[in-house]
């Protein structure tokens, strides 16, 4: 009994073993043929929410406009006295009223943008006159009164409002032509004032016409007189109405004073050709009796008187 045990037992041992090989190559086997277990994909990561916008800040009411407004008119002060740092920080308060301030936007763009730049490099000469301010110059060349603080930062002038006359400024672009001299425009006639409506007539009792005065009644008789050839009557009425103050009767005195001289004068000399003698030197009397000057009728009165003698001679 005892050696049949002892030849069995090798064999149960060799068979236990190649168990135990063959369990471990199917463990590996297994192990090997098994993908291991993948960990679980992590969660994804939160996306923090977006920030909310700003807000954009209120439009500036009417009154905040007009205070900036007002507030640029004062920065335009303070660069013509040459304040150039307070006339920022007083811009920048303007332009925090009212952002969109036109004038005070126009003067930062002044403040800040290069003259030469801006304006051009091309220039021509022009003599400030009487009256002339740095902001009337800007506007009848730039076509803005403001942009008199870049023009004066184009001609290197720290205050603008010391600019006195004969100073000579650069004006940026081309000279423009000189101005044609115009004759000067008539002024328009004053119309004439319409006349005054004539009044309306006044129904008067008819007036009997006035005496005709002394001097008046020997004008008329002086008229008639020379109109019927009595030139002697005529005369002596024509004086005596010169002398009662009636004026056109001295002058018509003289002119029949020299009608009646030149019939005295033919009548002497037709007297002398038919050897009137007295006839003629009666004539040349009534010449210097109207005439005492005249001094043809004294030399022929006495040519008559020699005559006459020496015919009495004979």
């Amino acid at each position: 009994m005892i050696a049949t045990t002892d030849r069995t037992a090798p064999s149960r041992l060799a068979g236990t073993a190649a168990l135990m090989t063959a369990l471990v190559a199917a463990l590996a086997l297994s192990a090997c043929a098994t993908k291991p277990a993948e960990p679980p994909p992590e969660p994804p990561a939160a996306t923090p929410a977006p920030a909310p916008a700003p807000e954009p800040p209120p439009p500036p009411t009417p009154a905040m406009q007009a205070q900036s407004q007002k507030v640029a008119q004062g920065v335009v002060e303070l660069l013509e006295a040459g304040n150039e740092e307070q006339a920022r920080a007083e811009l920048q308060r303007a332009l925090t009223l009212d952002p969109a301030n036109k004038l005070a936007l126009n003067l930062q763009k002044q403040m800040t943008e290069d003259p030469q730049a801006t304006l051009g490099r091309e220039s021509f000469p022009y003599v400030v006159r009487s009256g002339d301010t740095l902001s009337r110059i800007a506007g009848r060349f730039l076509g803005d009164i403001y942009s008199f603080h870049i023009l004066a930062r184009y001609n290197n002038i720290k205050v603008p409002r010391q600019v006195g006359e004969g100073t000579t400024l650069r004006i940026p672009g081309k000279a423009p032509p000189p101005e044609p001299t115009r004759p000067p425009r008539p002024s328009p006639a004053r119309p004439e004032p319409a006349p005054e409506p004539a009044p309306p007539p006044v129904a008067t009792a008819p007036v009997a016409p006035a005496e005709p005065s002394a001097g008046e009644k020997a004008f008329r008789a002086a008229e008639a007189s020379a109109k019927a050839g009595n030139l002697e009557r005529a005369l002596a009425d024509y004086k005596q109405a010169a002398s009662l103050g009636v004026a056109a009767a001295g002058p018509k005195a003289d002119a029949t004073s020299k009608r009646l001289v030149d019939t005295h004068s033919r009548n002497a000399r037709s007297a002398l050709a038919r050897q009137d003698l007295d006839g003629a030197v009666k004539s040349w009397d009534k010449v210097l009796e109207l005439d005492p000057s005249n001094e043809t009728a004294r030399l022929e009165r006495q040519k008559a008187l020699r005559l006459k003698e020496k015919v009495n001679a004979l």
